[in-house]
């Protein structure tokens, strides 16, 4: 009687299967798109992009990353903005927050936490001439805005 089946091979071709299997699934999930929307109810800075008054939507471009981009974009999509940020260890919170630096009459938007998350995204500075002169005027307050 005849092999119809070379178990060998079959073994090897189930493995490679079930493999591509395992690897689309974890691909699926680390890719899942981290993102949060909220009112900023003031103008603010991201960089050296000034961006109005409005819902934003808060996105993680590169999620797999250690250092993340985000992105700030405007419900209408009229003003956006993108950052390149770096983990800052926290408490995990059932919200998500954003952050930004009040000087005198400016915002500037310094880190966003996802919710659940404990790892905080700083925003990575420029070397804005403006940053220089508000850290000189001394007069910081922290404005956090929770998200949903």
């Amino acid at each position: 009687m005849k092999k119809f089946f070379n178990i060998p091979l079959m073994m090897i071709v189930l493995a490679g299967v079930l493999a591509g299997v395992l690897a689309t699934s974890a691909n699926a999930q680390t890719s899942s798109t981290q993102k949060v929307t909220a009112n900023i109810p003031f103008t603010f800075n991201v960089g050296k992009t000034t961006l109005p008054a409005g819902r934003y939507t808060i996105t993680v471009l590169n999620g797999a990353s250690d250092r993340k981009i985000l992105q700030i974009r405007s419900l209408n999509g009229r003003s956006s903005a993108t950052i390149f940020t770096i983990g800052v260890i926290g408490k995990a919170s059932d919200d998500a927050k954003l952050v930004f630096e009040h000087y005198d009459d400016r915002y500037v938007f310094a880190q966003a936490q996802m919710a659940g998350d404990a790892t905080g995204l700083a925003a990575i500075r420029t070397k804005d001439p403006r940053d220089k002169h508000l850290a000189k005027a001394g007069k910081k307050s922290i404005v956090v805005i929770v998200g949903g």
